[in-house]
């Protein structure tokens, strides 16, 4: 997995942000744990209740490490698995539109449907959170996650423009 706790690929500037603030490294832990979470929930047939405290028991404590935090944001893992699973159907609604002529839903790779569905819950229920991070940290997500992340960023920032038309306005 690449390292999300950093925010640049510049070797010059890692050292000073290898240190995010821990507020920030639970947020991305509870992001990354959520995609996961959405992904064996899809994959395993089961429901958001039944896999929840099985990612937690057996996933969790070594994500937790990676990110050197002794825990993530409950709150936000908790609203994103469950806004995201309980609302996939009417996410991928609003996603199909988005997607380039030739292009279903069906088509994309299932972690990367997890990834669009946890940024969708993001960008639409949760306005504090700036559109620009929210596409920033996906993408990330989906690129360490093996994902075509120019894809998800083109289709997030596509997302955020029609979501968030004051803060994110169209092209000209």
């Amino acid at each position: 997995m690449t390292d999300l706790k950093t925010t640049s690929a510049d070797p010059e500037n890692s050292d000073q942000e290898q240190r995010r603030p821990g507020s920030l490294r639970r947020r991305t832990a509870s992001r990354i744990a959520a995609v996961q979470t959405l992904f064996q929930i899809t994959s395993s047939g089961r429901s958001a209740t039944e896999a929840v405290p099985l990612f937690k028991s057996h996933f969790l404590p070594a994500l937790l490490a990676e990110f050197e935090v002794t825990r993530m944001d409950e709150e936000h893992y908790t609203r994103l698995v469950f806004t995201a699973s309980t609302d996939a159907a009417g996410i991928d609604d609003e996603l199909r539109p988005l997607l380039k002529e030739g292009w279903t839903l069906e088509r994309i790779d299932e972690v990367e449907r997890s990834v669009l569905r946890a940024a969708f819950v993001e960008l639409r229920d949760m306005p504090h959170i700036p559109a620009k991070a929210v596409i920033t940290e996906f993408t990330a997500i989906a690129d360490s996650c093996a994902g075509d992340s120019d894809f998800i960023n083109a289709l997030l920032d596509r997302l955020a423009r029609r979501l968030r038309p004051v803060e994110m306005p169209a092209l000209s």
